[in-house]
């Protein structure tokens, strides 16, 4: 039987327990600063690896 790969914030790398969702823990634990460093951070790394390929 397949098992399922937990879900882990990729801000804090905590893991979401049974019945935990990423959405609302992301709400209620990181800062909006953090979330929007993260997303800007990612969305630089895509756009760089789109240009070098």
């Amino acid at each position: 039987m397949a098992t399922r790969v937990p879900i882990e914030c990729p801000i804090c790398h905590d893991v979401m327990h049974k019945g935990q969702q990423l959405e609302q823990h992301l709400y209620h634990d990181h800062e909006k600063r953090k979330l929007a460093k993260f997303v800007v951070t990612e969305t630089m790394a895509m756009e760089a690896h789109e240009v070098s390929e």
